[in-house]
């Protein structure tokens, strides 16, 4: 990933549209309907379209949804959705694991 000039090396960076549609392989319409859903987040102000580095890998995983599963834009957003809070309990579960007496 770090290979690859449209990702920005650091997760601050913005992303524009542009490079984000370039990178994940999603539709200008499809995006718009993420961030509808307010599974992507926009940043900064303006007219142009910038969003926070790690949204490029929902970007990529919400391709491969569609690719893999047929899924709609609704269908990717709810899986998304599902896919980032199983993640966030594991990494809880991994902290709390890390406490108990052995």
């Amino acid at each position: 990933m770090a290979d690859d000039p449209l990702i920005p090396a650091d997760d601050d960076s913005p992303v524009a549209l542009e490079d984000l549609l370039a990178t994940s392989g999603l539709a200008h319409e499809e995006v718009s309907e993420l961030i509808q859903f307010g599974v992507f987040q926009l940043t900064g102000t303006g007219t142009a379209w910038f969003f926070h580095a790690r949204t490029l890998t929902l970007a990529r995983r919400a391709a491969r949804l569609r690719d893999d599963f047929g899924l709609n834009v609704p269908g990717m957003a709810l899986a998304l959705t599902y896919l980032e809070r199983i993640e966030a309990l594991e990494a809880r579960l991994r902290e709390l694991e890390c406490q108990l007496p052995r």
